[in-house]
């Protein structure tokens, strides 16, 4: 019954996000415009500001623009005059319907003729010109930024690293900014706009991203402050933290959270989640979507039906908008996971240089599969599962390669987390580690090229996984310093890959199916 009663909430919850979610224009003028598309604030903002225009039911977020497109996005942006009239290009006579726009990039010194007295409108545009034109058009800083492709002597150098310095731009994940590259409507609109909201100072007073781990005991819970000012929470531990999370909330001055992550629904990243709700105006609640009969993960999904929060359940590559500049990834979800650590909603943070790696509590498998599919490098790791030797593996933290890992547990805990395997993969790979057990709240601090972490750095002892001096799959063997209780088969498999018997301290009746007296056997 309760199963049946978990499934009507997700009915109800994706009906829900059908009545209530308001769509801005973007999202009723362009049909290829979804809220999920990782420009859309840009193209809603651009066409709010009559940069862009509805005369299509289609934005073409995918073509390739022209000098044409550009010029006249760009003289509307900042304000030039549009009024048909003579130009001096043979190719754009005063009858063309975009003549005043593109004579007023002209003379504006945005854009530039050709030798042979043409503009070639019709002509694409690439990554670097687009650099140049919005270059010419805004008061940009100086820049002292290089990629890989664009370094000191390039002829794009000059603008993109002005576009770099106002945060117009990061590049791409590889360092990379490829000036050659054609130019999409959709890439235009997010520098431009960029652009815009850099001149007029709109969004953010900070160009700084905060991504706090807070203590919520042996549980999780990540709070996300945004350059431009929206915020993000992700989880929010055990009931008994909610409150905990709340206040630590309101002493950051937060009135609203655009965004809710819940990662998947165990009480200790979900249980916070109701007094979090009964406290702040939610602008999406992200949920991975796994079925489950708890009380308190009912309850709470019924709550974000009560207060008509749009709800979404996302797929794995799908980007969240929180900031133009922070690209936010999900990395993995799984609702028919087996496992409910394996529905875990696995996000990557990315701005500028910095990137963040949230793993909930995805386990080694789900590793695995996110680094054979994604670029997984990251400058912080927040380790899965509480630091359990379940996930952490040593070749997955050799690819992300972090600069710092943090681990979110409770001192003293049950489970003997962080495990052993994990401090020595985290040793091997030489990475700092930092744990909310010894420093309560961890906040880290990026403004894209930097960053300070607020704790002292965890010192990994000096020491291996002990190896078991028993046969670990007699069913009654116990290996010293090992944890006696476990959350699920996956946990006590990593320990006694065959299982335990019924005399053993770990052995749980609910994890013997067939009741033969033998839990989590394979």
């Amino acid at each position: 019954m309760k199963k049946v009663f978990s499934l009507l909430l997700v009915f109800l919850l994706t009906i829900s996000s059908m009545l209530y979610a308001t769509p801005t224009s973007a999202e009723q003028v362009f049909t290829d415009v979804s809220p999920k598309h990782s420009n859309y604030q840009d193209i809603a903002f651009l066409l709010d500001k009559g940069i862009i225009s509805a005369d299509k039911k289609i934005y073409g977020v995918k073509d390739i623009v022209t000098r044409e497109e550009v010029a006249v996005m760009v003289a509307k942006a900042v304000g030039l005059d549009g009024t048909q009239r003579a130009t001096k290009f043979k190719d754009v006579p005063k009858s063309h319907k975009n003549s005043g726009y593109i004579q007023s990039a002209v003379e504006a010194g945005i854009i530039n003729g050709y030798t042979d007295g043409t503009f070639k409108p019709t002509t694409k545009v690439t990554r670097g010109h687009m650099a140049a034109f919005i270059a010419r058009a805004f008061d940009l800083p100086n820049g002292t930024k290089t990629f890989k492709d664009v370094k000191k002597g390039h002829t794009a150098y000059e603008a993109v690293s002005q576009l770099a310095a106002a945060n117009i731009t990061t590049g791409y994940e590889d360092g990379t900014f490829k000036p050659a590259n054609n130019l999409t409507r959709a890439h235009i609109s997010a520098f431009l706009a960029r652009a815009v909201k850099y001149q007029e100072g709109l969004g953010s007073t900070s160009s700084k991203l905060n991504v706090h781990f807070l203590d919520v005991g042996q549980g999780d819970s990540i709070f996300v402050q945004a350059p431009n000012g929206k915020t993000m929470l992700i989880d929010a531990g055990t009931k008994e933290y909610g409150s905990t999370v709340v206040a630590y909330l309101k002493s950051k001055n937060v009135k609203k959270l655009d965004y809710i992550v819940a990662t998947h629904p165990d009480a200790d990243h979900i249980g916070g989640l109701a007094a979090v709700l009964e406290n702040f105006t939610v602008g999406e609640f992200i949920n991975s979507g796994k079925v489950h009969t708890t009380v308190t993960y009912e309850n709470l999904l019924q709550m974000v039906v009560d207060k008509k929060i749009p709800y979404t359940e996302p797929k794995a590559g799908d980007l969240i908008s929180l900031d133009s500049n922070v690209k936010t990834q999900v990395l993995a979800v799984n609702a028919q996971a087996s496992d409910m650590n394996d529905a875990s909603i696995v996000l990557k943070l990315t701005y500028q240089n910095m990137s963040f790696l949230l793993m909930g509590d995805a386990d080694a498998g789900i590793e695995e599969q996110i680094a054979k599919k994604y670029d997984v490098s990251a400058t912080i790791l927040k380790a899965g599962h509480h630091g359990s030797s379940s996930s952490s593996s040593l070749g997955f933290l050799q690819k992300v390669n972090p600069k710092a890992v943090i681990l979110s547990y409770e001192e003293g805990n049950s489970y003997g987390h962080p495990h052993k395997e994990v401090l020595s993969n985290i040793k091997t790979v030489g990475t700092k580690a930092y744990a909310t057990a010894q420093d309560g709240t961890i906040v880290v601090t990026t403004n894209g090229q930097s960053y300070s972490i607020s704790a002292k750095e965890f010192i990994v002892p000096n020491t291996t996984p002990e190896k078991p001096k028993g046969d670990v799959n007699s069913g009654t063997y116990v290996i010293p310093g090992a944890p006696t209780a476990f959350k699920n088969c996956t946990e006590m498999r990593v320990y006694y890959p065959s299982g335990v018997s019924s005399s053993h301290p770990a052995y749980a009746t609910a994890r013997d199916g067939d009741k033969d007296g033998w839990a989590c056997e394979l």
